[in-house]
């Protein structure tokens, strides 16, 4: 029976004990209270509910006052619920202080009091703790004044900073990237901006001047019925240069355009080297001072042509070539004049005289003729021909 009645003298103050425990757990107003551990401390699982330090009395026996239990509606116990760890800022971990649990004291056994028969049983079971068993383990934190405040630069990672960082990397490699792609386009662009203008075409070179046409013969005398007029044509039939000199073949026509008939035709000749000296030469021949009679004919009627077939021959010490770079060029001339009687009369008479250059026919055929080859030794000539170089009137 005793101890019946001491569990009813505690069952106060055992009602009492989870509620000052709640509030002591509370934060005070104002102040700020870390999140719980993540390791939290094992717990004991043969003890139920939290452990009360109850209060010893003296050991002197005192008198107390009777002690009438309120009717107290206990709150509901608040189940501290862990908050989670925020994802963006990562908090240091600080080990969390646990208060150690108080030893518990003998319980004191109060003395038999007649008025705690009156006290309500249904009501001792209530501070069963037995949301406790599931619940964690409650910690307690101390308050703000007494806990330091941990250094920044020890634990915390400024993932801020190594988030900007990288970002900066990151924007620095494609504005290279992009700036590399970027210069050859632009290369591209500076080398095709100052494209050149299309040079224009040059002119065409003026038309060379044509080359000097011989003059054409002069126009034959008005024909005078009474007399003879004796043309006369060049053609060479074979040159060489030999060890006897330079020999030239031809063939001279002479054509009578005349009314009346050419009588006592008398041939004259010469062959000479053309170049300096080639006036000089022509002159002596025109007036009569050199050359040698080569062909002769009794008549020639009006209208006939006559071919005289001969050889001028240039011996090897009457030679003299043209020196023209590193060639040695020979350049023959051959003139001759043609004399006859066309009456009776002693003033009757007339006279054709013409010169030849000789050389050989360019393929195809030109007005100018190549020279003969003189440094190349003796040889036979091929297409040999003749072009007029002068001309006396003919009377």
């Amino acid at each position: 029976m005793g101890s019946v009645r001491s569990l009813m003298l505690a069952a106060p103050l055992l009602l009492a004990a989870p509620v000052h425990a709640q509030q002591a757990d509370e934060p005070a107003p104002g102040g700020f209270s870390l999140p719980p551990s993540r390791t939290a401390p094992p717990v004991d699982t043969r003890r139920q509910g939290p452990e009360l330090d109850v209060f010893r009395a003296p050991d002197t026996p005192v008198a107390s006052p009777p002690i009438v239990a309120p009717t107290v509606t206990p709150p509901p116990v608040a189940v501290p619920v862990p908050t989670p760890a925020q994802p963006a800022t990562r908090q240091p971990t600080r080990p969390t202080e646990t208060r150690p649990a108080p030893t518990p004291a003998p319980r004191a056994e109060p003395e038999p009091e007649p008025a705690n028969d009156s006290a309500p049983t249904p009501e001792a079971p209530l501070p069963q703790p037995v949301v406790n068993e599931t619940a964690p383990a409650v910690t307690v934190t101390p308050p703000p004044a007494a806990t330091p405040a941990p250094s920044a630069s020890a634990d915390t990672t400024p993932w801020g900073w190594i988030i900007a960082g990288l970002l900066a990397l990151a924007a620095i490699a494609v504005a290279l990237l992009l700036r590399r792609r970027r210069s050859p386009v632009e290369a591209e662009t500076v080398e095709a901006a100052p494209a050149e203008q299309p040079i224009a075409a040059p002119p065409p070179p003026p038309p060379p001047p044509p080359a000097p046409v011989a003059p054409p013969p002069p126009p034959p005398a008005p024909v005078d019925t009474d007399r003879a007029w004796i043309d006369m044509q060049l053609i060479v039939t074979q040159a060489r240069y030999s060890l006897m000199g330079v020999t030239i073949a031809y063939g001279l026509l002479l054509h009578n355009r005349g009314s009346l008939a050419a009588q006592d035709v008398l041939v004259r000749g010469i062959i000479g080297n053309g170049g300096a000296n080639q006036q000089a030469l022509l002159d002596g021949f025109f007036i009569g001072e050199t050359g040698l009679p080569l062909h002769a004919a009794v008549a020639l009627a009006p209208g006939e042509t006559l071919r005289l077939d001969g050889e001028l021959r240039l011996a090897p010490d009457q030679i003299v070539p043209v020196p023209m770079g590193d060639r040695s060029l020979l350049i023959p001339i051959a003139a001759f004049d043609t004399a006859y009687q066309y009456s009776d009369a002693e003033d009757d008479k007339g006279r054709t005289a013409r010169a030849f250059i000789v050389g050989q026919e360019q393929e195809p055929p030109a007005e100018r003729l190549a020279p003969l080859r003189f440094d190349q030794g003796p040889r036979q000539y091929r297409r040999p021909a003749a072009r007029a170089a002068a001309e006396l009137p003919p009377r």
